[in-house]
């Protein structure tokens, strides 16, 4: 095994045997990193915050040649563990969900920069205070796109043309127009027509495809824009994962969302 150093954010931690801890760590240079740390569990005051989700560590890990992806972590030493993030409930909770989300659509060792950058820059958003609301769906809209998931919201996805009035179906992957739908072209496994998104909604999403996220922190955008934004990705992110995010039910329960 040869030994590699990297910066790295804790997505998870799980407790393993009698005094060992499995993680997954997401670098800039590995993708995500799935790891165990031997003896944590008898040393817990050593490591304090260093292991709590979102928290950025230096580590030291030692890739395994052959037989699996399970890599011995050796030294974990902190960087940033977003305090300011932390001491708030609604930020804790949309930073805890920026995690898992990640989490869940990344496979383990895939390696992309721009997703790691991207993560990175959602929590610096919410550290300076952005709206958290706004910080979820940016995020949600860039990660699909990074990951090369995101749903068509420029043209309708059976006849091209530009959809007015427009209709979303996360089944038929993006947008659709009314004719298309009248037609029964659109009509797929969640039946109907889809949710109406209105024009707004659809170019304040583009804009945000072309804009950095500190670019989008006060960006104008009318009433309608946030809510349909939220269940638009939503839908899509839910037909997409098969389970129920933990943190999404928190952030629901709450009324954060």
């Amino acid at each position: 095994m040869s030994a590699t150093k990297a910066l790295a954010y804790v997505l998870s931690t799980q407790d393993y045997r009698d005094t060992s801890l499995l993680v997954e760590l997401y670098t800039r240079d590995w993708g995500k990193v799935r790891g165990i740390i031997r003896g944590v569990r008898d040393a817990r005051a050593r490591y304090g915050s260093t292991l709590e989700p979102f928290s950025l560590n230096e580590i030291l890990f030692y890739r395994r040649r052959r037989g699996g992806d399970l890599h011995q972590v050796t030294q974990v030493e902190l960087v940033d563990d977003y305090t300011d993030v932390r001491e708030d409930l609604e930020r804790l909770s949309y930073a805890s969900y920026f995690t898992e989300l990640l989490n869940r659509l990344v496979e383990p060792e895939e390696i992309s920069p721009e997703t790691f950058d991207l993560y990175r820059d959602a929590l610096e958003f919410l550290r300076d205070g952005a709206s958290p609301k706004r910080a979820a769906r940016l995020y949600e809209l860039k990660l699909l796109e990074v990951l090369g998931h995101l749903p068509e919201l420029r043209a309708c996805v059976v006849c091209r043309a530009e959809p007015d009035p427009a209709y979303f179906n996360p089944a038929f992957g993006g947008v659709h127009c009314r004719t298309c739908a009248v037609a029964g072209a659109a009509r797929v496994a969640d039946g109907g027509r889809g949710m109406p998104v209105s024009r707004r909604t659809l170019q304040f999403l583009d804009r945000a495809l072309r804009s950095d996220l500190r670019g989008m922190k006060t960006a104008p955008a009318a009433p309608e824009v946030g809510p349909e934004a939220e269940k638009l990705l939503r839908r899509f992110i839910d037909f997409h994962v098969d389970v129920k995010l933990k943190s999404l039910v928190f952030l629901d329960k709450m009324g954060f969302n």
